[in-house]
């Protein structure tokens, strides 16, 4: 209902050769990206969801809304015919795979996760997400073990998801507005592409909306804009456009320790920026709970 509201209110150049006499060892980088090539994103099976295909996000989001009278009236959906603008959305850490970063192939867990978390604004906006090679769950407990699985490549995820937006800007976009969401590594990666492709540049003019959600995105203290992303503010009052949501969350009586990975930062000057989507003014918002008609 929020977001509805939201959403609604705003439209290597060649290396020389070595010679007989020299020899040349590729950084660990460079062998990295040579080991796993570029995705064309140009197929459709490189992307989880495209507009117009029977896929992981054309599913059924009527819902059961839990009324604070105890009633539970069912709540049909319908995705918008003709929506004006488009969702692209990047997901949170899920791959099951047992290599360090995932393959292109959507299991169970991918699906499911669009299921939870995108599908819904198919009221609002066509939906595209893009398969990427993201770094696992299991290669994020290798790393938490201090044993991390060798051969993990975390700019691969950047790079997939970056090719995987100027293929959308190509192919599909037409100038249209558009809602980057994500959550968790898709939220790290979503805040390097808005820093490095479209912060400052013409492509901003369509940005409608960022939702990063799990993530540190670090703004000047007392401030609502710079910081990581210096002319893309934060999201203050519905109908703003240009703007960005993010916020991490801890329980009211569990703030996020001193050493806490979210949350907090050491930068000098700088603090995260916490914006509730619920109330993007402050203060606290209105609740509206929904569980799936299935569910």
């Amino acid at each position: 209902m929020i977001l509805r509201a939201l959403l609604a209110a705003t439209v290597v150049a060649a290396a020389p050769a070595a010679s007989a006499t020299t020899s040349q060892t590729a950084s660990p980088a460079a062998s990295q990206a040579a080991s796993f090539p570029p995705n064309d994103y140009r197929v459709p099976a490189n992307w989880l969801c495209l507009p117009g295909r029977a896929d992981a996000c054309r599913t059924d989001q009527s819902a059961t809304r839990v009324a604070a009278d105890g009633t539970m009236p069912e709540v049909a959906f319908t995705p918008a015919a003709a929506p004006k603008i488009d969702c692209f959305y990047v997901y949170p850490t899920v791959s099951f795979d047992p290599t360090p970063n995932s393959d292109m192939v959507p299991g169970p867990e991918e699906r499911a996760v669009v299921d939870q978390q995108l599908n819904r604004f198919a009221a609002q906006c066509r939906l595209f997400a893009p398969m990427y090679r993201q770094v696992t769950l299991a290669a994020l407990r290798s790393a938490m073990t201090g044993a991390p699985l060798p051969g993990i490549d975390r700019e691969l995820p950047y790079r997939d998801v970056r090719d995987a937006w100027v293929a959308y800007l190509r192919d599909h976009n037409g100038g249209r507005g558009v809602v980057l969401i994500g959550h968790s590594q898709g939220s790290g990666v979503l805040k390097r592409l808005l820093a490095e492709e479209i912060d400052g540049k013409p492509v901003q003019r369509q940005l409608v909306l960022a939702i990063l959600g799990g993530t540190n995105l670090l703004v000047p203290s007392g401030k609502g804009a710079g910081g990581d992303l210096p002319t893309i503010p934060l999201c203050i009052a519905f109908g703003q456009r240009g703007c960005v949501i993010s916020w991490v969350t801890f329980r009211a009586d569990a703030p996020p320790p001193a050493n806490s990975r979210f949350g907090r930062t050491t930068v000098a000057g700088m603090s995260v920026a916490c914006v509730n989507p619920a109330a993007l003014g402050g203060g606290s918002g209105r609740r509206s709970c929904r569980r799936a008609a299935s569910g």
